[in-house]
């Protein structure tokens, strides 16, 4: 039998591919028997499929339908009556569709994905990606929100992560991306990595610890505190000094009750703290408890409004 170390980079890109394809809401029997007949080519398909799911499940993730691996299974059983072309192409259809792939979060929703190549993805609330891989490139696109990315070893093809007019460019190595409308900001974990700015070739070259941010005012790179910018990983958020109205904006990608503030001056009062995401109305109520805001409960909003001002005696 074939060692894990034995198996290519392709075929672990494969079967990454397959279990995307085989957990996808529009999966059909004709999935499951290409899917088999892709085992039964070679036996570091298995093996490949079976480490791929572990690294899936060890993620957080669990299959709703568990697919039974079969023991043995002849090639010529699998494509008897079925021209080997023929079948090639429908392994080949298959193959194409899973690797072209939208990952998608809703309003409080996080995710754990693992992409076409083996990359551990873990998604944010309201984040959305688009993947493209082929044997000679690995294209992400963020459209919105806020993901991070474990890369893979022994994979020769870089990694590329396209967000408004920046590029992120890398291998091996782990690093937390953001997107806001045209505001950009990489958080590089571990490894190292290039980030492209606003198109117009002015390139970052960072390492473990770097931040890279890129929105109106231009780019830039610091090393920051990272525990407030990971804090989201573990439905946390850390605001240090932070406006009200940007604070309000940052938990309301966590929760269908929205938080709303409309006097500017309440909007510009400041907060510190570690807060727990997905309950706006405690968050709400933990504010009014600090600053001189009242609050206006309604089913799908809370709004917070100044404290009113004492009554004058005459």
């Amino acid at each position: 039998m074939a060692l894990v170390t034995d198996i290519s980079p392709e075929i672990r890109a494969e079967a990454a591919a397959w279990l995307a394809r085989l957990r996808a809401d529009d999966k059909c029997a004709d999935d499951e028997t290409a899917f088999r007949a892709w085992l039964a080519r070679d036996t570091r398909h298995a093996i490949a499929f079976e480490r791929v799911t572990e690294i899936w499940e060890a993620a957080g993730a669990a299959w709703d339908e568990p697919i039974a691996l079969p023991r043995r299974t002849h090639r010529r059983a699998v494509l008897a009556g079925v021209g080997s072309l023929a079948a090639a192409g429908v392994l080949v259809a298959v193959w194409q569709q899973a690797a072209a792939s939208t990952y998608e979060t809703g309003i409080g929703e996080q995710k754990h994905a693992v992409l076409p190549d083996g990359t551990q993805v873990f998604l944010d609330a309201d984040t959305k990606i688009r993947a493209h891989f082929d044997s000679t490139t690995r294209t992400v696109a963020l459209e919105r929100g806020r993901c991070n990315f474990h890369l893979q070893e022994n994979d020769k093809r870089p990694f590329v992560v396209d967000a408004a007019a920046d590029r992120v460019t890398a291998r091996h190595c782990t690093f937390d991306i953001r997107r806001d409308g045209n505001e950009v900001c990489v958080v590089l974990t571990q490894g190292a990595a290039e980030v492209s700015a606003n198109g117009a070739g002015q390139n970052y070259a960072l390492r473990a610890g770097d931040r890279f941010i890129a929105g109106e005012h231009g780019s830039r790179t610091d090393r920051p505190n990272l525990a407030p910018l990971l804090a989201w990983q573990t439905g946390q958020v850390v605001f240090d000094n932070e406006a009200i109205s940007d604070a309000i904006r940052e938990m309301n990608r966590y929760s269908v009750v929205k938080l709303a503030v409309t006097d500017a001056t309440v909007a510009r009062l400041r907060i510190s703290g570690v807060y727990r995401v997905g309950d706006n109305v405690a968050f709400a109520h933990s504010i009014a408890s600090l600053l001189p805001v009242i609050l206006e409960v309604e089913k799908d909003q809370v709004r917070l409004e100044p404290y009113p001002a004492p009554a004058n005696r005459t």
